[in-house]
């Protein structure tokens, strides 16, 4: 869900200033975010794509072969695809690619009335899978996962290749254009896209204009052994090594990424103006429009995009400029708003897709170990967190979910109940400790509580040995020398050696951001809380700004850090907004993963019983045999690889998921804190209005009726 402000304003057509337009006139998309004109490609696929930009895009771009409904799953979309099969392709190195042939329905056009056919979809592959495109900005990597990327990638033109090492092609063999309505794709097994549950989703590729795309003097071809683009597409200004090659497509490209007039519209609206000087976009109902995958047309005849000031928007409300509130959150704001339900005004509401956390570094330190992490989370009372948070219009969950996506309606009413709910408990957290070992004081005698000084907390007794089995060679080194900063008491904790054995100190290193509501309620409800102290537990907090947080969290020296391990405690925000939840490869024990995960939590079950055997290779089971050969211990690791690439069904698909929600919950590298409703509040005589954390105002708009 896009966490910016989204308003929709209503405003006259050129008539007094009493006088209000018809619903189905006009209405204006606003967004705390600036329009900065990059609405063909946002961002190219990048992170950072603007969220209004990427409205604009939502609303001028169509005719994806898959699309996501409001739930976040993909879906086939039966208004552009006619027929489509798919089918397993072995290899002779005893992989398996898969092939997806789609045929498109007559009739499909731009915007201009062009037609829209195979080679504007292949086009998008092709292009954006050079080195043409990548000089231009983006990845190059559109098409990674197709048989033959590597080698189409490297071809560079005729006796020109990027890696003078590597094979180059001219053609991309995964792409093939069948006829003029029909093309495939096949998805590359060897280098590990599939088997893949969301495979199908490689088939969600968009139309795009030839000309914006390629420019003069390009075309695609099929010769039969797969899709490529002529020559005039590599030619370049330069010679010489790769690397100083100067792709005359590429300056079409960067100037065709901002052109909105020139090229024609395949989605529901065209743009028929931008001012730069006032940032604002005007957009139109495309009547060459067939429909989304539902067949939905748009009935508002334009919307006009543009930033609006938070601050005004209820007097814009209220007065008849402002048709919609989208996205309102917060007590103060929420309560606002619903006032205003039943005075000429509906609401619509639903849960964030995501939480505001505490984020541990699950390597070293104290945080290394489960207990300390659910013990921190028993110690706060999450309830009441959440309650004065977001002012009463939240709640808290228990895990990394959404409660509107389609596999937690799938996993049924228990499966919420099968969760722990970690509820406040000072008891049961020194319950939590003492079983996990924390039984000691600085000097390796029995932990008493009421002292003062060092001892003011509990230890925990660990050998090398044992560290060494728990996680990296880094991370025990760290933990070994672990030692508490900020300490305006004058006290530092850190880990004592006694008679070859070590004993770790429960203080949490804690980097939060400055000037920040989580950070203060945190502060007076965790750190500062009676019940942490009475559990023997310190909480030590260091302040900085956001840039600072992300190179601790990411040990990044880029952004300042230093290249000591010392923080193990952050409070930010997550989201789980994509229609792929994919958390693959992010708690792999392999070094060669390790930058994929967040939290750097090694799991002990993923020890017992691998996902990949030590030659490399991994037998896919059954969801109910994996659960047998293990001893009912499947680990992070393995559920989260065998979610995504063993299910080959939703059914199984949501066993795994399910399981691996329990077992984060058991584990909990994060708290959850809180889960906030986002409330739309709109003019009455606005009609089928519906949003969704995975369904924004850019879609809604295709619905809305006066």
């Amino acid at each position: 869900m896009k966490k910016l402000l989204s308003i929709l304003l209503a405003v006259p057509l050129l008539l007094p200033s009493c006088a209000k337009a018809d619903i189905n006139d006009r209405i204006i998309l606003g967004s705390s975010t600036e329009l900065t004109g990059d609405f063909r490609f946002p961002g190219y696929g990048g992170a950072s794509a603007g969220a209004a930009d990427q409205d604009i895009a939502a609303l001028t771009t169509g005719y994806a072969v898959m699309e996501t409904d409001p739930s976040g799953e993909y879906v086939w979309n039966q208004t552009v695809v006619k027929t489509h099969t798919e089918e397993e392709i072995p290899q002779s190195d005893g992989s398996v690619n898969y092939r997806i042939t789609i045929e498109l329905n007559e009739g499909l056009t731009f915007s201009d009335g062009t037609p829209v056919t195979a080679d504007n979809y292949l086009a998008y592959l092709l292009a954006f899978s050079t080195p043409v495109a990548r000089s231009a900005g983006a990845t190059g990597m559109a098409g990674q996962a197709y048989a033959g990327y590597a080698d189409f990638f490297n071809y560079a033109g005729d006796g020109v290749k990027m890696d003078p090492d590597a094979p180059a092609s001219r053609e991309f063999t995964g792409l093939r254009r069948l006829s003029e309505s029909s093309f495939s794709l096949e998805v590359d097994g060897a280098a590990g896209y599939y088997p893949y549950f969301y495979t199908a989703s490689y088939a969600a590729v968009t139309p795009y204009d030839l000309g914006l795309l390629l420019g003069e003097g390009v075309t695609v071809r099929d010769d039969g052994n797969g899709c490529y683009l002529d020559g005039a597409w590599y030619e370049s200004s330069s010679s010489g090594s790769s690397e100083a090659l100067l792709f005359k497509k590429a300056e079409h490209m960067k100037k065709a990424r901002y052109d909105t007039m020139t090229y024609p519209y395949s989605g529901p609206y065209t743009i028929v103006s931008w001012d730069e000087g006032t940032r604002e976009a005007v957009l139109k109902k495309n009547d060459a429009f067939l429909g989304n995958f539902e067949g939905q047309k748009p009935t508002i005849q334009t919307v006009v995009c543009t930033r609006i000031v938070a601050e005004t928007q209820f007097d814009q409300l209220t007065s008849g400029a402002v048709d919609i509130l989208s996205g309102i959150t917060g007590g103060d704001e929420t309560k606002a708003a619903l006032r205003l339900v039943g005075k000429g005004f509906r609401e619509n509401h639903y849960l964030r897709a995501g939480y505001g956390k505490i984020q541990f570094d699950c390597d070293f330190g104290p945080t290394l170990f489960p207990e300390v992490r659910q013990a921190a989370a028993t110690l706060l009372d999450r309830s009441a967190f959440a309650a004065a948070f977001t002012g009463g219009y939240g709640k808290v969950v228990n895990g990394p979910y959404s409660e509107e996506s389609w596999m937690y309606h799938a996993a049924g009413e228990d499966f919420e109940k099968s969760l722990n709910r970690y509820d406040y408990s000072v008891s049961g957290a020194k319950q939590l400790l003492e079983q996990g070992g924390w039984v000691y004081n600085s000097r390796g005698e029995a932990y008493e509580e009421g002292q003062n000084g060092i001892d003011r907390v509990r230890y925990k007794k660990v050998t090398r040995e044992e560290l060494e089995s728990l996680t990296t060679e880094e991370g025990t080194e760290a933990t070994l020398s672990y030692r508490s900063v900020s300490n305006t008491d004058n006290i530092v904790y850190r880990t004592v050696e006694i008679d070859s054995a070590y004993y770790i100190p429960l203080v949490l290193n804690w980097f939060s951001t400055e000037s920040n509501a989580v950070s203060d309620l945190l502060s007076s409800m965790l750190m500062n809380g009676a019940g942490t102290a009475a559990c023997g537990m310190v909480i030590r907090q260091s302040a900085g700004d956001f840039n600072a947080m992300l190179g601790e969290l990411r040990r990044d020296p880029s952004y300042g850090y230093s290249g000591t391990m010392t923080y193990n405690m952050y409070n930010l925000a997550t989201g789980f907004t994509s229609p792929v939840y994919d958390y693959s490869f992010q708690w792999s024990h392999d070094p060669a993963y390790s930058g994929f995960s967040a939290v750097r939590l090694y799991d002990p079950y993923d020890r017992i019983f691998s996902y990949f055997a030590e030659d490399g290779t991994h037998e896919r089971l059954s969801y109910e045999e994996a659960v047998r050969r293990s001893d009912g211990k499947l680990g992070m690791d393995y559920l989260s690889m065998a979610m995504v690439y063993d299910a080959d069904t939703e059914e199984e698909y949501v066993r795994w998921w399910t399981a691996y929600i329990r077992r984060w919950n058991e584990l909990l590298p994060e708290i959850p804190l809180y889960c906030n409703y986002y409330y739309d509040v709109y003019n009455e005589k606005i009609r089928d209005y519906r949003t969704s954390p995975y369904w924004g105002a850019a879609e809604a708009i295709l619905y809305c009726r006066g």
